[in-house]
């Protein structure tokens, strides 16, 4: 009699384990149970590799932002929280401002975007803003895995701006995979005295992308 086994490894054991204080998944006597990697190709070799222990995915806490009424050369600001969960080998967050702040009433009148107090930061690039009469819009990110230029709270940067062409900006980023990693988005507005009354909004589109 002839027999034929097809299948990825021969092992010992492997599977899922549990009791009341731990779970375990397991690949026993496979010669490389890993992930490999190299240019043009990744492999996951083993039974942990067969399932992801949680699906990937992206959620903001507020889909709406509201800064309330804004006082000349004073900030106001207005929070919420970006949440990632990326089973694979990281992930990354971009973020755009489909324009800048702009009055509904005047498609032509617009709230400049901010270039903190010394006039450096940029799309990619934040700097401590904490003077009120630099005015602008601009945002800081606290938390996990956000991009390294936010030092501390008081360093934000503008958004890219689609209107104009701008590439989307890493806020977000790691190679390491992660469950719930969570960041707080606090969006800051200073308006000069000689900006028209009015009601101005944008939108901000967020990008999340896993890495497999």
């Amino acid at each position: 009699i002839n027999y034929k086994i097809r299948q990825g490894n021969l092992n010992m054991t492997s599977g899922t384990k549990s009791s009341a204080g731990y779970t375990l998944t397991d690949t026993v006597g496979q010669t490389a149970a890993e992930y490999f990697s190299s240019t043009g190709y990744h492999v996951k070799a083993g039974f942990q590799y067969l399932y992801t222990l949680y699906d990937f995915s992206f959620r903001l806490s507020a889909l709406a932002v509201n800064l309330g009424t804004a006082t000349p050369n004073t900030f106001t600001t207005g929070s919420h929280t970006l949440v990632v969960s990326a089973p694979g080998q990281g992930y990354s967050v971009t973020a755009y401002e489909v324009n800048r702040l702009q009055n509904s009433a005047d498609a032509l009148d617009f709230v400049p975007d901010t270039t903190c107090d010394a006039g450096t930061c940029t799309d990619t690039s934040a700097a401590v803003w904490t003077t009120a009469t630099n005015n602008g819009f601009g945002y800081n990110i606290t938390g996990d895995d956000k991009a390294s230029d936010f030092t501390t709270s008081s360093y934000f940067r503008p958004f890219a701006d689609l209107s104009l062409g701008d590439t989307p900006a890493t806020v977000m980023t790691t190679s390491s995979a992660g469950k719930d990693r969570t960041s707080t988005v606090t969006y800051q507005l200073s308006v000069s005295p000689t900006q028209a009354a009015g009601d101005y909004r944008t939108q901000i589109v967020y990008i999340a992308t896993p890495v497999y």
